[in-house]
């Protein structure tokens, strides 16, 4: 449920846009210089640093750690660093905003540090998983209070006891692998951290431009290991760090060329990183005009000035080890593709799935609404360009920046307009993106005709299903796209017992659970620390007690009529809960599949288990169920029915969230009961 103020924008189409165009600084090199510059001793001068919503969340959380950060001028910002250790407690929570890449980083920062820092953010990124960032750092000594799955709100509980590790990334990131160097920063002894693929090394060029030693060496398949001996002091000086062009941002206005005929423009001092440009080198295999001028090195990073022109472009191959060099780029680059000659395949797009929306099913829905062919198998996204795309329809951004700009620029060259619902999170990357556009001869406005019409009364979704079928998983995903409450009844009686737990209350105590009970909110179930073992058993004490199951019953009946809909996932929600739900879906899948599914998840969050004992588990979970006296676990008898076996989670979504937009027409509806 989003909070944020809609912004709905059109972008038609327009003439050749031509000159010298400037971006702003790289978002990911603005994070790393602001940190790092309020770990080194003496004043930074930061110049050109992105003043994006992401960047300046960052800002404000190291200044609630005692950072002294000063605007000097539009984009020159001045840090008076702490030094190693110089951090102190911070008073409030750091709210992160939509920013993945400052919360990951500034949780390695945190954690050799004794004491607890809270973060919290947007929706957005409270539906964000973190807990491969929090594996790495809980073996060096932090422990972490997060919501299911490592999500925010979390604490980390630093110690000045860090342990040095040496770690191997089991997926490429970039931002992890940062989190560890953080660390490792002002942890005694040598931390390294092994990547089975090299991913941008901004943390490490900058780590030596502030004069730290960092030592990288190249593994024989391909990888890459680096280590930082903790604990390093830098030299009391004055310094200045020139943040480059953000090639992220840049992609933008270098498609828009490509695409619109007659265009030609200039970027200048863009990062040309190697590790940022998998982009560049795609478009010229597709027939791009793209030249590097005046090429040089600013604050330790490649830095060239961009000639772009407008280019016949054709369909390729895009393997899936390009990605990690252009994977905040897939969305524009799909934009490309559909102007392309042929067909474009992109491989090894999995990450897409956990950026600030699910990107890989955002591109496919937005692509197809302008009529553009384009479909998803696995972690492939595959697009049939065309000369000139259609457009029109109602592009849905899921509060994504990157998703909001792309349309944006697709809009400049379709035979009709095309709408975005939403460009409020531009914000957080490009702020000025509309504007220097509009200067070009783009024509990008405010359209109050974007924005979706919601069904009349607000929906009720029922999402019922034996464990590890999927169905928290779509529940999330639809409430998010529809801006309906989400509730997973599952974690109301632990809120309960939270409360009992954290009040010095005793759990067996009948009139202390009743209170409670009565006194739950909303907010209650969003707090980390339900996961923990006591609370857990607390929960399944009261769970017996019948008043405090009476009271809860109430509750999510009251949740089920939110004035703006909701979604609720859990068992019996279809035939107890809520048996006059406007749709009830039921999620199965077979037994193994539903144990595999668990068992990844399980060693996904660290946690060592046998196959064997999840899929026994999960037998004795089934057996319960279906011979509880009351309220067995059996689909409604109006309930559409869904077997995820052979099915991935965009194609259940995609099902389901088709049912819902048809939901008001009941013959069609009647129609949709699915049992595959």
């Amino acid at each position: 449920m989003m909070s944020h103020s809609m912004l709905p924008l059109q972008s038609k189409p327009c003439g050749a846009i031509k000159g010298i165009v400037h971006v702003p600084g790289d978002k990911s090199i603005s994070h790393r210089a602001l940190i790092l510059a309020s770990q080194a001793l003496g004043k930074t001068d930061i110049f050109e640093l992105l003043e994006g919503e992401d960047v300046l969340r960052t800002a404000k959380a190291l200044e609630l750690l005692g950072v002294q950060i000063e605007r000097k001028a539009s984009r020159h910002w001045i840090v008076h660093g702490v030094g190693i250790g110089g951090l102190r407690e911070s008073s409030d929570v750091l709210d992160m905003g939509n920013s993945g890449t400052g919360t990951r980083l500034m949780m390695g920062l945190v954690s050799p540090y004794p004491f607890v820092t809270f973060f919290t953010g947007d929706e957005s990124l409270r539906g964000r998983p973190m807990r491969r960032a929090m594996i790495p750092l809980e073996q060096m000594g932090a422990r972490f209070e997060a919501r299911e799955g490592g999500k925010l709100p979390l604490a980390v509980h630093g110690t000045s006891q860090t342990l040095p590790i040496y770690y191997t990334l089991p997926v490429a990131s970039a931002q992890v692998k940062s989190a560890i160097l953080l660390a490792g920063l002002n942890t005694a002894g040598i931390t390294s951290v092994t990547e089975p693929e090299a991913t941008r090394d901004h943390t490490e060029r900058m780590l030596r431009h502030f004069g730290w030693k960092v030592e990288s060496k190249k593994e024989a398949k391909g990888g890459v290991t680096i280590s930082i001996q903790g604990q390093q002091e830098t030299a009391p000086l004055d310094r200045d760090v020139t943040v480059p062009a953000d090639p992220s941002s840049a992609a933008f206005l270098i498609v828009a060329a490509l695409i619109v005929p007659g265009s030609e423009i200039t970027i200048p001092h863009v990062c040309i990183n190697p590790s940022r440009i998998g982009l560049y080198t795609t478009l010229r295999e597709m027939g791009a005009d793209i030249s590097f001028i005046n090429e040089r090195i600013s604050a330790g990073e490649e830095v060239a000035d961009l000639h772009v022109r407008y280019s016949t472009l054709k369909g390729v191959h895009v393997p899936a080890e390009r990605a990690p060099s252009m994977i905040d780029e897939y969305p524009i680059l799909a934009v490309a593709a559909s102007y392309a000659k042929g067909k474009t395949v992109m491989e090894g797009l999995a990450e897409l799935k956990v950026k600030e929306s699910d990107r890989l099913l955002a591109i496919a829905e937005g692509l197809q609404q302008c009529k553009v062919t384009a479909s998803i198998e696995g972690d492939t996204l595959t697009v049939e360009g065309s000369e000139q795309p259609e457009g029109s329809g109602i592009i849905k951004t899921y509060f994504d920046h990157r998703i909001a700009m792309s349309f944006l620029v697709m809009g400049m060259a379709t035979k009709q307009a095309v709408h975005i619902d939403d460009g409020s999170a531009i914000t957080t990357s490009f702020p000025a993106f509309a504007e220097l556009m509009n200067s070009l001869g783009a024509s990008i406005t405010f359209d109050a005709n974007a924005t979706p019409k919601r069904h009349a009364p607000p929906l009720t979704i029922a999402i019922d299903g034996p464990a590890s079928s999927g169905k928290g998983t779509l529940a999330r995903r639809l409430a998010e796209a529809l801006g309906y409450m989400y509730l997973d009844t599952g974690s109301i009686y632990r809120a309960v017992g939270l409360k009992l737990i954290y009040a010095h209350k005793d759990p067996y105590d009948k009139r202390a659970a009743i209170d409670a009970a009565l006194s739950l909110t909303e907010q209650d179930l969003a707090n980390p620390r339900l996961r923990q073992e006591r609370i857990g058993k607390a929960a399944s004490i009261i769970s017996a007690i019948p008043e405090v199951r009476n009271i809860l019953l109430e509750f999510q009946r009251r949740c089920a009529k939110h004035p703006k809909g909701a979604v609720l996932d859990g068992r019996d929600i279809g035939t107890i809960v809520c048996p006059d739900a406007d749709i009830k879906v039921f999620i199965t899948a077979s037994l193994e599949t539903r144990a595999q599914r668990r068992h990844r998840e399980l060693q996904g969050e660290g946690i060592e288990v046998i196959y064997q004992s999840v899929l026994e588990d999960l037998c004795e979970r089934d057996e319960r169920d279906a011979q509880r006296a009351v309220a067995p676990l059996i689909p409604a008898k109006d309930a559409i029915i869904i077997d995820t076996s052979h099915l991935d989670a965009d194609t259940v979504f995609s099902q389901v969230l088709n049912i819902v937009n048809t939901s008001l027409d009941t013959d069609t509806l009647a129609k949709h009961i699915v049992n595959q």
